[in-house]
């Protein structure tokens, strides 16, 4: 990589390219930077996590213990459990969904460029979203199957720029390549307090969990009115008192954050001075089976529409001619290219190899290193960030920038992979298919 020019309005470099075939395009979470340790969390984050209320149909008031979470994962829609769903206390009826840190964007602060410039911060809100419609999957609103999702369609789609939707599982996190448990340990992100109540001062709490065998989900209670194909839906992680609804995800090497599972309720954790047998592990609801269908739901296609690897369905050729495709803003990042969207198998090959926060120095790619995707991350979207030459061996970088009187910072990120070890697979294929023949 090799630095260009600067002035104060602009700064250009220089990174190295390369083609490939495939790509999944659609907005999610995507946070290269961020890989949070246990504890309360300092910063805000997370955003697409809410929680479902139950409203007393004569006084308004909400349910005063039980609160279930639940997920935003389109624009429109936020995934819960269907027993939430569906089995509301006697007397209370659905309320709202409610976002404790709703980010909103500068066109709902109404701040201008100058106004950022000068120090003025757009501060979080809470929103208070009602549901237009309640969708139960068939297995639980036909054969009642205890471990099961539904989804809530909000009355209008979430506005802000910076309130992106989690991100859907692109394969089965819960296994390894062999078919084995995964041993990698997940992230459970949660409210802390079993019935959040004062979300202005309400912090979110993240805890790292690991799968445990499917035999240990059964040894304490039996499952009960659960049919076996839901069975191998659910699985049981390590940890203890899980609220309703509560998310398990997996950081992606891509920076995305995908649903592994969702927490099914259970007992809290035991009193630690009283000796008693350990308790039954939580039991989670596993998102990878449903995501045909979820998908299918929230777009109205057919399952069969949809890719292999890409439940949003959208496959798009790339050559030198989509240099201006697929270039734009996901939340806070810039998107330089079609594979920054890649994730799951299609991201197998890619690594970053070079990261940098407000200053940027050249650097030289490993030999035989090519550059397909170029991040920009920035406080707000100043501009409009480009990305060309993608396909040539020199591929550039334009960031406008701004007088500000305050800190500011920004970060670029370059994605590539080895083309030498893609080149050298090839050939081999090539061979074997030559002696085949």
């Amino acid at each position: 990589m090799k630095m260009m020019s600067y002035n104060e309005n602009q700064i250009y470099f220089l990174v190295i390219s390369v083609v490939i075939i495939k790509c999944q395009f659609f907005d999610c979470h995507d946070d290269p930077g961020f890989s949070p340790d246990e504890g309360p969390l300092s910063e805000l984050q997370f955003t697409w996590l809410g929680a479902l209320q139950y409203i007393h149909m004569k006084n308004g008031t909400p349910h005063y213990f039980r609160v279930p979470r639940v997920i935003l994962i389109s624009r429109q829609f936020v995934l819960s459990t269907a027993i939430d769903a569906a089995q509301i206390p006697e007397g209370y009826a659905l309320g709202n969904v409610i976002f404790g840190d709703y980010e909103r964007d500068e066109v709902e602060c109404r701040v201008s460029i100058d106004d950022i410039a000068a120090g003025t911060e757009c501060e979080p809100a809470i929103l208070l979203m009602p549901i237009a419609d309640v969708l139960l999957h068939p297995e639980y609103k036909h054969f009642g199957a205890k471990y099961s999702v539904a989804l809530l369609k909000l009355i209008t789609p979430v506005k802000s720029k910076y309130m992106l939707p989690a991100c859907l599982p692109f394969k089965d996190y819960i296994v390894d390549r062999n078919g084995r448990l995964t041993k990698q340990r997940l992230y459970h992100i949660d409210f802390p307090t079993d019935v959040p109540r004062d979300f202005i001062e309400e912090e979110k709490d993240v805890q790292r969990i690991s799968i445990l065998p499917r035999e240990l989900c059964f040894l304490y209670e039996k499952l009960d009115n659960a049919t076996k194909m839901t069975q191998n839906r659910m699985t049981c992680t390590t940890g203890c008192g899980f609220h309703s609804g509560a998310p398990t995800l997996v950081h992606e090497h891509t920076g995305h954050w995908s649903i592994v599972a969702l927490s099914h309720g259970g007992s809290p954790c035991p009193d630690p001075l009283r000796v008693r047998r350990p308790p039954a592990p939580p039991h989670h609801i596993m998102i990878h089976p449903y995501v045909p269908w979820i998908t299918a739901a929230i777009t109205g296609k057919a399952v069969g529409a949809f890719a292999k690897d890409d439940p949003f369905g959208f496959i798009m050729p790339r050559a030198s001619i989509y240099d201006f495709i697929a270039h734009g803003w996901v939340g806070h990042w810039w998107m330089g290219g079609l594979r920054c969207y890649d994730r799951g198998e299609a991201a197998e090959d890619l690594f970053k190899f070079y990261h940098e926060i407000f200053q940027i120095n050249p650097i030289d790619a490993a030999k035989g290193t090519l550059i397909v995707c170029v991040k920009v991350g920035m406080p707000y979207q100043l501009g409009q960030p480009r990305v060309w030459e993608l396909d040539s061996p020199i591929v550039k970088v334009r960031i406008p920038m701004i007088k500000f009187y305050d800190t500011y910072k920004f970060q670029v990120e370059a994605w590539g992979y080895n083309a030498t070890e893609s080149d050298e697979s090839q050939n081999v294929t090539d061979f074997d298919s030559g002696d085949r023949r």
